[in-house]
């Protein structure tokens, strides 16, 4: 029979174990992506119609081709024609408040943001494309390169109609739901001197939302991600359209870089310049730390110039919010168990983790980080010996054992 101080050490040993530090964590870089995404959200704000028009047009627009010295023929066998046509588009945002407080570039929402902008768009928008389907791409271009093209859209949009006018206005989360938005506060594009800020709300509560950093305390050389939903990594891109699937499209674009200069607009304004990938629907999304903390709103670059884009500070963006009454880095009732759930998960105390996050998930469900980090959760407990999974108990029985073989030692 085993001695009691055998027995002993045995439970000490068992309890040794229990709190050993073997077990997987989730490293930094993981935990700060998944804290960041689910509160990035797509921003869509276009308009779409029906372009009608006599072809009397197309042959005034002929004979001034002709004139310019185009040789081009034009195809309009119809007395009046009709083609669609749209203006606007989709950009990025993320949550700063969980009662549905969004922030996003102005430049993102300015496209519908009164009736005689889209219609402008989408008047002109309609002419271009009325020309496109009569004569050959190939005269359009030489005449876009001449800058002659806006005579010839205001030729077509002079016997132009618009019917079946539909603005949408929409926040798309990132579990796939989709709501219109409201425009609280708004500032013009930095180009206008504004700050290229737009307050945007939705009807919905406990949403994820980003905590916001100190920008003033950002310098050169600090690394940073931008999140947000480029165009060409969507379901719906000219290019690759039809390879990626819709569900991808609620997966945003995590690129990483630094901050190159900080510099000042013509407003005296701080604005961050970065070598970090920005495209065509990154606007308005988060660039953060490695903290997860947002320290500036992408907001503009060229596409001939990929290591210069620029950022609006996130400190301009508190002043925004501040003057709209709105509080920053409140934890709503989703962020207190997620990231509770992360903190976790991050220490190795994957059980506790999975609870956390079975709550976090139940207030907002069907978002695919979540999920993932659901599959990262089983995993991990899945490798787990049963005594790590339930270490407080491991100990409890253990003890309970040693003490009973010490009575049965010592009977008297």
């Amino acid at each position: 029979m085993a001695s009691p101080s055998r027995l002993l050490f045995g439970f000490l040993l068992l309890a040794a174990l229990a709190c050993r530090g073997d077990v997987a964590h989730l490293d930094q870089d993981a935990k700060m992506a998944y804290g960041v995404k689910p509160a990035v959200v797509r921003v869509n704000a276009f308009a779409t119609a029906t372009f009608s028009y006599n072809t009397d047009a197309m042959r005034d627009a002929e004979k001034e081709l002709r004139a310019a010295g185009h040789d081009v023929r034009g195809v309009y066998n119809k007395d009046v024609d009709a083609v669609e046509t749209g203006s606007g588009g989709s950009g990025s945002g993320f949550i700063v408040h969980p009662e549905g407080v969004i922030i996003t570039c102005a430049h993102v929402v300015a496209p519908t943001r009164d009736d005689s902008t889209v219609r402008a768009a989408l008047q002109r928008n309609g002419a271009i494309a009325a020309l496109m389907k009569a004569f050959p791409i190939e005269a359009l271009r030489a005449v876009y390169r001449e800058n002659a093209l806006d005579r010839y859209v205001a030729i077509v949009s002079r016997y132009g109609l618009l019917d079946n006018v539909k603005v949408t206005n929409e926040i798309e989360l990132s579990n796939g739901e989709k709501l219109p938005f409201t425009i609280d506060r708004f500032s013009p594009a930095l180009a206008q001197r504004g700050t290229d800020l737009a307050l945007l709300r939705v009807n919905h509560k406990n949403l994820p939302a980003l905590t916001l950093g100190d920008s003033d305390s950002t310098r050169v050389g600090e690394s940073i991600w931008s999140v947000g939903y480029p165009a060409v990594a969507s379901s719906t891109d000219d290019v690759i359209g039809g390879w990626l699937s819709r569900d991808s499209d609620l997966e945003p674009t995590f690129n990483p870089g630094i901050i190159t200069a900080i510099k000042r607009d013509v407003t005296n304004t701080p604005v961050f310049q970065s070598n970090v990938a920005i495209y065509r629907g990154n606007s308005g999304g988060p660039a953060v730390n490695r903290g997860g903390e947002v320290i500036g709103i992408s907001t503009w670059g060229r596409a001939d110039a990929e290591a210069i884009k620029f950022l609006v500070p996130i400190n301009v963006a508190r002043s925004f919010l501040r003057d709209a009454n709105v509080p920053v880095n409140v934890e709503g009732e989703f962020d207190h168990h997620y990231r509770a759930s992360l903190d976790a998960a991050q220490d190795g105390k994957w059980t506790v983790a999975s609870t956390e996050l079975a709550s976090a998930s139940n207030i907002f469900p069907n978002s695919p980080d979540v999920f993932r980090f659901r599959h990262d959760t089983d995993r991990a407990l899945q490798s787990m010996p049963l005594w790590r999974k339930h270490p407080v108990a491991a100990m409890g029985a253990g003890g309970a054992l040693a003490a009973r073989q010490v009575i049965r030692a010592n009977p008297d």
